[in-house]
């Protein structure tokens, strides 16, 4: 099997372990303040944003980001909330026959990304409520970054992806 054959069915799994029972702002504020204090402990220089139902409650960007992280997690949280699935599911969706956002899906690409770091925030029993976005690292270590934050914030294990 393909790394990306691999990856997507780990991403895949990643998304059905990794729900909330509920989520609001002061989840998003916990969640994220966690995600931001590892980055640092690991000198990681990542920005950060969560937003629930298309409202940013969340976001920080460590020493060493920019403006360029803003346009690429503008384009993850696009993607998440256009096809409520992580942005690097997304990315490998090709690779297992199904669209590629681009060419099959008509999106702009300015507009949206299919690169990794973007992921659904959704909570059992009423779906897709928000997305988490993470920006300044390779695409899957982005991914892996917001995956890693969720998972310890749930107290869950989740596999990892394959760089």
């Amino acid at each position: 099997m393909s790394i990306e054959k691999e990856n997507y069915q780990i991403v895949k799994s990643q998304e059905e372990i990794l729900r909330f029972t509920h989520f609001d702002n002061q989840d998003a504020w916990n969640l994220g303040k966690q995600i931001v204090e590892d980055a640092q402990k690991n000198n990681l220089s990542i920005s950060v944003e969560i937003w629930i139902n298309n409202y940013m409650v969340f976001r920080y960007g460590c020493q060493g980001t920019n403006n360029f992280n803003d346009i690429w997690m503008r384009r993850k949280i696009n993607t998440v909330n256009m096809l409520h699935r992580s942005s690097l599911r997304v990315h490998y969706m090709p690779y297992v026959g199904e669209d590629d956002i681009y060419k099959d899906g008509h999106l702009d690409p300015d507009e949206y990304g299919n690169m990794g770091g973007g992921f659904p925030i959704c909570v059992q029993g009423t779906g897709v409520v928000g997305a988490l976005a993470v920006s300044g690292l390779s695409h899957t270590q982005d991914h892996q970054t917001a995956v890693n934050g969720i998972a310890k914030y749930l107290g869950v294990q989740a596999e990892k992806v394959r760089d």
